[in-house]
């Protein structure tokens, strides 16, 4: 790791902060820092316990004349390195009223603590070694999940699923490099360049790397999110839909074509998705101004929505105008037959769907999911679910593919050894081992004090 890089916090000082949401039940104020055990015992009046062991605790005001405890609860400390920050590290567990969680880190602070800035503790957790930078994400994922899939990919992601399997990019380089650099090295002694020997690597390499990539269409909506709009002619069951997808009444249902006037958005979860639904006024020409203005702002809904569900009523059958509307959006677009309680309609490739039971919806999720991300298996390990991922590995590809190049071409071994290097140092930004101190603190600024 370089100076730069440990640069970005000062580990000198110790740290607090509020680890807990407000208002439960249970609150936690952490420390972490050199300090950290010893502002404890200060702030409680009394030794640690032993390194795991809770030991009930007081917290006392720090004015001196004051005898009166803030609160009552368990006092826990780690020490260096067997810790998440890899510091020493005090945990007060107490009571999660915010009036208690705030007094009690007050004192702590008056103890000579300094309050954490956001993500500052993962930070540390990040150049003490005990996370990488994609691990360190995850944790930020894992509290931001809207939907159990996004949850499952969070906590492959805190594990280490995207760490192992750059490391196993980064093995196939290793090797490939070694091979080259040998070559360049001493060509007395090992002679010209093992061509078939890289050529695997490399092959292996590119394999990989494509498939991390395969998987950023389904990790980014997970963590990002999805918009939906629902779109079709007045009375097609466009709210009545929504209703039923959302699990409540959210949307006004009635006979009367062009109730909906206006763009109505729910946030629900379909295939596994956080999704951003759209329930839009009733595609017609009208005369009344208002319906007007809510047909134009469901067509613009449409335009810049992620998928596009045309729904048609299966009391009247499909008519070219949703036809029209699906070829206008493809391919994002998905036909959807709603009412198929009332009456059936045989309608190739379309979902057949009826809000008013229930039938059909488990499999429009899932075609939903699968338009958007393809084929990907939501159980694959890992799932890359950044901006910053995707782009690590695009760069990274092209490196090994001009790597792949120069071997087809018998180029200068020295070049394939530029090749290489270039894809470890963008699998290290992936990581985080080579990637500059503002990155890495910009990344950590956007999570939540106390983690």
């Amino acid at each position: 790791m370089t100076d730069q890089i440990a640069a970005v916090v000062t580990v000198t000082d110790t740290i607090a902060a509020i680890a807990t949401a407000t208002g439960g039940g249970l609150g936690i104020v952490r420390l972490s820092g050199p300090g950290a055990v010893s502002l404890a015992e200060k702030a409680s009046r009394k030794s640690a316990p032993p390194p795991g062991q809770l030991r009930r605790a007081q917290i006392f005001d720090p004015e001196p004349e004051s005898g009166e405890p803030l609160d009552d609860g368990l006092l826990v400390v780690f020490r260096a390195p067997k810790s998440f920050t890899g510091e020493d590290v005090a945990e007060f567990h107490g009571h999660g009223g915010p009036q208690v969680l705030s007094s009690v880190l007050g004192a702590f602070l008056e103890a000579g603590a300094r309050l954490a800035r956001p993500g500052e503790f993962s930070e540390r957790a990040f150049l003490n070694g005990k996370l990488d930078l994609t691990q360190a994400e995850g944790i930020a994922d894992l509290i931001a999940a809207r939907s159990d899939d996004a949850r499952r990919a969070a906590l492959r992601q805190l594990e280490g699923g995207l760490k192992t399997a750059a490391e196993a990019i980064v093995g196939e380089l290793k090797f490939a490099l070694a091979l080259t650099e040998a070559t360049i090295d001493f060509p007395e002694d090992v002679g010209e360049l093992d061509v078939p020997g890289v050529t695997a690597r490399l092959d292996a390499a590119i394999s990989q790397t494509e498939a991390l990539l395969a998987s950023a269409r389904r990790g980014r909506a997970l963590t990002e999110g999805i918009t939906v709009a629902i779109i079709g002619r007045p009375n097609a069951g466009k709210s009545s839909l929504l209703n039923a997808l959302a699990g409540a009444e959210r949307a006004i249902v009635t006979a009367i074509p062009g109730t909906t006037r206006d763009v109505l958005s729910e946030q629900i979860t379909l295939g596994g998705l956080p999704v951003r639904a759209l329930d839009t006024a009733g595609l017609r020409e009208t005369t009344d101004e208002v319906e007007k203005i809510g047909v134009e702002r469901a067509r613009a809904a449409a335009l810049a929505a992620d998928v596009v569900l045309v729904i048609a009523d299966a009391t009247v059958g499909v008519t070219d105008e949703e036809r029209e509307l699906l070829e206008k959006h493809a391919p994002r677009a998905l036909l959807v037959v709603n009412k198929t309680d009332l009456s059936p309609c045989d309608s190739p490739g379309a979902l057949h769907v009826s809000a008013k039971t229930g039938a059909g919806l488990e499999a429009l999720g899932e075609r939903v999911a699968e338009l958007l991300t393809g084929d990907a298996d939501r159980t694959q390990i890992p799932l890359v679910t950044r901006a910053r991922h995707e782009d690590a590995l695009r760069r990274t590809l092209a490196s090994l593919l001009a790597a792949h190049e120069t071997l087809n071409l018998s180029l200068p071994p020295e070049l394939l050894a530029v090749d290489l290097h270039g894809a470890l140092q963008t699998l290290g930004e992936l990581t985080g081992q080579t990637s500059r101190a503002e990155i890495i603190e910009g990344i950590f600024r956007q999570f939540c004090i106390g983690k």
